[in-house]
């Protein structure tokens, strides 16, 4: 598999230095450069000039990395100097001595970037450090402790300040790097390298500006499929027209991402990724040795919602009452003024996570002579990360409070100085569970029960941009809605019952474009009861399914003030599909520039509009969006043109589809069902089922930049008569390989299911997806021992090299160009 070329910049094999100071990395050469690293002191009154040969460099090879400090004003000979070197990846540290025109200076190390295909960070940039390999390629003094965060920020300021402060609690990192506007290398290229890297767990970005809207959704939401991502975005702007940070935010819920707020924030987060427990809910209980700490953190968790105060059950009650002195309270917060013990501590904690009603627990201890706090952080220490409940502390102080943070800290739990930060925390924990929850959602492989008339649709906006017109008349308006079964009624018909006069409150749907992130769907109160102070629509990027309308309904303001008291399980149905409908449109219409339903009601048997405004932009509808990948969404829908029903030679049914979420336990079960050979053959060892990274890996993809197929077969329910499930019979899957040109696959097909087609119909099915995406090549690495795989690859017109690092393993190949032209 091709290396990811940002492995040039984490992970050098080569490295040339350049400088006219001396840098930390002269006194500290990692173990992996000893051999391959060069340094020039690049003397203020000398030309500049390089040896005929670098270390570790063979004729004609590329050094992957250059690590230049000079002066701005020799810039142009120094580049010079390197282009014979053809780096793969440059780095400019920022120079004592002022720059005459930094932005020039920016320019011109673009250009050259761009003339010498070379990666370029700088002219002003922090730096890269890798800590496990004690590589620190910057101006700081030492290098980081190792850790299994990742820091990707835009900012080298920030990215000092953390470093600092992470020194101080002693929070490792598995690679620090700064983005700013210099540089080449964008956001969404550390993510995928990132993702895929084994030594990073999690990944914390500082963020100032995004790039185009569908390659950093796609990275973004790849990466926080397999690893927690915590974004600290500027610019945040508390006016409610600030809708680009609206829509920022939902962008973020969706890829399955946490925003926090404030710079502050930042070390809470970064410090509770390294946490392996995540909460199941919202719901906390809270322990503290005093009323202060715990009224803080409920004053916190008030304003955030995003976590709650647990109510506990009866049963915990009276097992608190009992064990607790007289006068502590026990009914959440649970407070104690008597001096504290590790073995009453425990007890307490044993108490709340085994209450049904507590998703977590938050002790907040303030310094008491008469308490061993020692003893009790070391047992926390020892209990939290056996938990099946997440456990936060917060060890309020500083003087003789601050080891026993260290102490938790050591032990991989986080520990916290104020009741602020500790619930705070708890609060990104939990967000980062409920947008898990989002991040999975996809449209069902079937299309809503009235599929929608796109033929007609797209000939009524042909029609429309014909006339060059761009606002529809209100007949066009409810032509183009009834093309998409949208289930709307219209008050200016004659025979139109209102629903229950004023029963219902006036209510609006609103589809507006965002110069970035394309379309966005938002909810809440219409006509004068929007102008309310307190009022305020929820915002969803489309596509949506019933989950994520219902979730859209729920948070806007019109539902949290009075419509889920007065709706009806049938009236929130029909809310549900309006949107969904509304949703298909967008997706369908790349043309659509604003869509308005305002004031709407609704009743348990209709909806009832108003007023309807529909605007198209001046985009052609000759090209539809499924053949150009729905460019103009964020999000790319689930591809249901991918699905088809098939059958075996005996007549027998089976369907091809693209996997979804909800197919990861399937998929374990799939697995789990080959014999040991088959196994084997796929994933080259004993294993006997997926890790969740790869379940998830496998299941939770961006449809725009991999793909996975599967064959599914009806087989008969025991535990439910007269509704079978869905069993999976064979996979196929491909990954983007790191060049961003081709694809690696993977296929296996299940024993009983063998010699019977399916895996030239999956793999014919997967190279097809390949082309449209625009992959030039798909390859992979066979057993040289699996004959009917090798001998299928040929029949399919792969290209079969032996692999010169393994023997064992061939290499398959593809080029999907000579594919298109035959």
């Amino acid at each position: 598999m091709p290396r990811h070329r940002l492995t040039a910049l984490f992970e050098p094999r080569s490295l040339l230095v350049l400088s006219d100071r001396t840098l930390p990395i002269v006194h500290s050469v990692p173990r992996s450069l000893q051999n391959t690293i060069t340094i020039i002191d690049a003397d203020p009154d000398q030309p500049i000039g390089l040896p005929g040969a670098l270390n570790g460099v063979s004729e004609g090879s590329r050094v992957d990395q250059v690590l230049l400090c000079i002066a701005p004003q020799r810039l142009p000979e120094a580049l010079a100097a390197i282009k014979p070197c053809r780096p793969r990846c440059l780095t400019v540290l920022p120079h004592h001595t002022p720059s005459d025109d930094p932005v020039e200076d920016m320019v011109y190390c673009r250009t050259w970037g761009q003339l010498n295909d070379c990666m370029v960070l700088g002219p002003r940039s922090f730096g890269v450090q890798r800590p496990h390999l004690g590589m620190n390629l910057s101006h700081e003094s030492h290098v980081g402790l190792g850790g299994r965060v990742a820091l990707v920020a835009q900012s080298r300021s920030i990215t000092a300040s953390v470093l600092d402060w992470a020194e101080d609690v002693r929070l490792g990192f598995s690679a620090v790097v700064s983005l700013g506007d210099e540089t080449t290398i964008d956001v969404a290229e550390a993510l995928d390298y990132l993702a895929m890297d084994p030594r990073t767990d999690s990944i914390a970005l500082y963020l100032e500006e995004t790039s185009s809207s569908r390659r950093f959704t796609s990275a973004l939401r790849a990466a926080a499929s397999v690893k927690p991502v915590i974004v600290l975005k500027v610019g945040h702007n508390a006016d409610a027209a600030s809708t680009e940070d609206a829509v920022f935010n939902v962008l973020l819920r969706r890829a399955g991402a946490v925003r926090i707020r404030y710079f502050v924030q930042l070390f809470s987060a970064i410090k509770v990724l390294v946490y392996t427990r995540h909460p199941r809910g919202r719901k906390i209980a809270l322990l503290s040795n005093g009323d202060g700490a715990a009224r803080l953190a409920l004053d916190v968790m008030g304003d955030a919602e995003a976590v709650f105060r647990a109510d506990l059950g009866q049963a915990s009650i009276n097992s608190l009452d009992e064990l607790l002195e007289v006068g502590a309270k026990s009914q959440n917060p649970v407070v104690t003024y008597a001096p504290l013990t590790p073995e009453k501590v425990a007890q307490v904690i044993r108490i709340l996570v085994a209450d049904a009603g507590v998703d977590g627990v938050l002790v907040l201890l303030a310094p008491d002579p008469l308490s061993d706090l020692q003893g009790v952080a070391r047992q926390l220490a020892d209990m939290s990360p056996d938990s099946r409940k997440p456990i936060i502390t917060c060890f309020m102080g500083d003087a003789s409070m601050r080891a026993l943070r260290h102490i938790l800290d050591s032990a991989g739990t986080p520990a916290f100085r104020t009741p602020e930060s500790a619930a705070n925390a708890f609060g990104i924990l939990a967000s980062y569970h409920y947008n898990q929850t989002l991040s999975q959602q996809t449209l069902p492989p079937e299309a809503l029960s009235k599929p929608p008339r796109l033929d007609e649709a797209h000939a009524l906006v042909r029609s429309i941009q014909s006339k060059r017109r761009r606002v529809l008349t209100d007949l066009e308006c409810r032509k183009l809605l009834e093309c998409f079964h949208v289930p709307l009624r219209y008050a200016s018909d004659d025979d139109m019952p209102l629903p229950g006069d004023q029963d219902s409150p006036p209510m609006a749907i609103q589809v507006r474009r965002d110069a970035k992130f394309g379309p966005y769907i938002t909810f809440g109160s219409g006509g004068q009861d929007a102008l309310v102070a307190g009022a305020y629509s929820a915002t969803e990027l489309p596509p949506l399914n019933s989950y994520l309308a219902r979730q859209l309904i729920v948070r806007s303001s019109v539902w949290q003030q009075g419509f889920a008291r007065q709706s009806t399980s049938a009236a929130l149905e029909l809310l549900q599909e309006t949107l969904e409908r509304i949703s298909e449109l967008t997706s369908e219409l790349p043309s659509l520039d604003s869509l308005v339903i305002d004031p709407m009601y609704a009743d348990d048997m209709q909806i009832v509009a108003y007023s309807v405004r529909i605007e198209l932009t001046s985009q052609s509808m000759l090209v539809l969006p499924e053949t150009t990948g729905y460019r103009h969404m964020a999000i790319h829908p689930y591809p249901r043109r991918l699905v088809q029903p098939k059958t075996f030679k005996d007549g027998s049914p089976w369907l091809l589809r693209p996997i979804r979420p909800e197919d990861a336990e399937p998929l374990q079960e799939f697995v789990r069902g080959l014999s040991d050979e088959a196994r084997y053959m796929r994933f080259v060892s004993m294993m006997r089922e997926l890790t969740p990274r790869m379940l998830a890996r496998y299941t939770r993809i961006d449809y725009d930049r991999e793909l996975a197929l599967v064959a599914t077969v009806q087989v008969p329910n025991p535990e439910h008569r007269g509704h079978p499930h869905e069993q999976i019979i064979g996979f196929a899957h491909y990954l983007r390989n790191a060049d961003g040109r081709g694809a690696e696959y993977a296929l296996v097909i299940g024993d009983a299911w063998q010699r019977r087609g399916l895996g030239a119909q999956l793999m014919g099915g997967l190279i097809e997806a390949a082309q449209y995406q625009g992959l030039t090549y798909i390859d992979g690495v066979v057993l040289a021992t699996n004959r009917p795989m090798l001998s299928l690859m040929k029949h399919l017109g792969f290209r079969n090299d032996y692999d010169a690092e393994d023997p064992t393993m061939r290499r398959v190949w593809l080029d999907l160009g000579e594919t298109r032209r035959s």
